[in-house]
């Protein structure tokens, strides 16, 4: 017969006592496990947006406080117009865009090196929910951007709203190892160093 706990006895400890820390591999996930389980839900985690006419600097500023290397670009109407990343910023399209255009770089904003949502990768949530961890790696080898959006289609209108995300260096870190993707080939020394020094989203 189980006792009945009115309250918790104290035990009495102390000082130099050592400390638990977190199991590095047991937030790990493997090629087997669902896509889903690798992809970041913006009906779990808030998605970050800005605004088009933000400077790029504000834009990476916010990118760097709240450790993301990606943003969601909205329009006049709140709707996802395009994303902004750390590699368009730090990357030589800001270089490109004030040589043609004759301005300066503190001018440049958003809008400008906004990457429109046409040439995002995109995938259908369904099959999402069908799919496997190897599977999103294996098509990550393929596409020419880190990132990649997961698109929902609503069951009675079939309109699409923005569903989630996936990240190459978020998989690789849920993986413990690197997933490749072709879009290393094209960056910058600069680009590459500073994927290195901050592994983070």
């Amino acid at each position: 017969m189980e006792r009945e706990i009115i309250n918790i006895p104290r035990i009495t400890i102390r000082s130099g006592i050592a400390c638990q820390t977190p199991d590095p591999t047991s937030s790990y996930v493997h090629e087997n496990d669902p896509a889903v389980s690798v992809m970041t839900d913006f009906r779990v985690v808030n998605p970050i947006t800005i605004e088009p006419n933000v400077s790029i600097d504000v834009a990476l500023n916010k990118m760097k406080t709240l450790g993301v290397r990606l943003l969601l670009v909205t329009d006049a109407e709140d709707h996802i117009a395009g994303v902004i990343t750390s590699y368009d910023i730090q990357g030589e399209k800001p270089v490109k865009y004030s040589e043609e255009h004759g301005i300066s770089h503190d001018r440049i904003n958003v809008a400008m090196l906004t990457v429109s949502l046409e040439s995002i990768p995109a995938f259908d949530f369904a099959f999402i929910q069908q799919s496997l961890v190897r599977h999103v790696v294996t098509t990550f080898a393929e596409l020419e951007r880190p990132h990649a959006l997961v698109i929902e289609f609503d069951k009675t209108s079939g309109r699409p709203s923005v569903r989630g995300m996936f990240s190459s260096t978020q998989i690789s870190k849920l993986l413990g190892r690197s997933v490749y993707t072709p879009l290393h080939a094209g960056h910058s020394l600069a680009d590459i160093q500073h994927e290195m020094e901050h592994p983070s989203i």
